[in-house]
């Protein structure tokens, strides 16, 4: 029948998912700036995840971690009691500022996303342990998303015609939509000296120098063993005997990198801000060779995207960014660390 057709297509909007809350962490709006947010999403999965009999406030357990159903349904986001069918909670999926799954291992199956609360404006993180793979939660809300907009746009030369007061569709920004980090990334497992500021975005000397400074002010027992894990888009510096997440940084930021004069020692720049310039330090073993590549390889792919990403027509006509700005320091030096690259690769291989 129509009616049957019509049910049916419905059920074709649905997902569901058996989840358990977790609980929820308050956030700060400075949790949700670029390149922050995955680190703070990964750290309140963690902690919910290793304290979840210890939660600080039981009232951000929706059913108090019993067994829910998450339903992705159309353009809103339902947690329901799998028993007697009531709704425990509804969030509509534009009002969702970022999601993420765990990252440590065995955290796969953990989900978190964060919103403010309707009545007390709060950000909250809200966790749940997932019975399957977290991920599918994320690529399903990422094809809602793909979807709500796909509609927006076709729907905006219709509403156009129509007092759209009236009418009052529901606002979804197209630059608050997250999209769900799936990159794949290759694994060091490394020392990490720590990191200082420096006082130029680019230069061999520079990184020497902190490389030289760091050695000769601390022993190795005093070094920190982590893994590197080295993405397209991301570096991401973890502790090893816990996984805390001591930095991440996003390539696009990165000014210089380079191995120093020991082959075991590798050093990269970061501009943290306008004159704001930190030098992450490392010890290899039995070189930097491998991780000095993998990094070059994501400042090289990052680099060809911003080139094909610009527009033919725009090549000759873009002005100049200022001499003292962030930008054309970190552009100086990308195209100088890919030049000294290809000279390192043609020339002697030693440091």
């Amino acid at each position: 029948s129509d009616q049957s057709l019509k049910e049916f297509e419905g059920a074709t909007l649905r997902y569901y998912f058996a989840v358990r809350s977790l609980g929820w962490v308050e956030m700060s709006e400075e949790d949700m700036a670029p390149g922050k947010s995955s680190v703070a999403v990964n750290n309140c999965i963690r902690q919910l995840s290793y304290h979840k009999h210890n939660l600080h406030d039981t009232a951000g357990i929706w059913g108090e971690g019993k067994d829910m159903l998450m339903v992705l349904q159309n353009d809103t986001m339902n947690l329901i009691d799998p028993l007697g069918q009531t709704l425990l909670h509804s969030q509509p999926i534009a009002s969702i500022r970022v999601w993420g799954v765990g990252r440590d291992n065995g955290r796969s199956v953990d989900f978190a996303y964060v919103a403010r609360d309707n009545l007390t404006q709060v950000l909250k993180c809200h966790v749940f342990r997932c019975d399957s793979p977290a991920k599918n939660i994320a690529t399903s809300l990422h094809e809602m998303c793909s979807r709500i907009m796909t509609e927006r746009k076709l729907s905006k030369p219709f509403l156009s015609r129509y007092n759209y007061d009236q009418c009052k569709p529901m606002e979804i920004p197209a630059q608050e939509f997250p999209v769900p980090k799936n990159e794949n990334f290759q694994r060091f497992l490394v020392y990490y000296l720590g990191n200082v500021p420096v006082s130029k975005p680019v230069g061999v000397d520079t990184i020497n120098d902190a490389l030289v400074a760091a050695m000769n002010s601390t022993r190795k027992q005093d070094w920190t063993p982590v893994s590197v894990n080295v993405a397209p888009a991301t570096l991401t510096i973890l502790t090893r005997e816990t996984e805390e997440v001591l930095s991440e940084c996003r390539v696009r930021f990165l000014s210089f990198m380079g191995v120093g004069k020991d082959v075991h020692t590798f050093a990269f720049i970061m501009a943290e801000g306008p004159g704001d310039f930190i030098c992450h330090m490392f010890w290899c073993e039995p070189n930097a060779a491998s991780l000095s590549e993998a990094v070059q390889a994501a400042c090289m792919l990052r680099y060809q995207k911003c080139l094909d990403a610009r527009p033919p027509s725009l090549g000759s006509c873009l002005p100049s960014p200022p001499a003292d700005s962030v930008a054309r320091r970190v552009r100086i030096g990308v195209q100088s660390l890919l030049g000294s690259f290809k000279q390192y690769r043609s020339g002697s291989q030693s440091p």
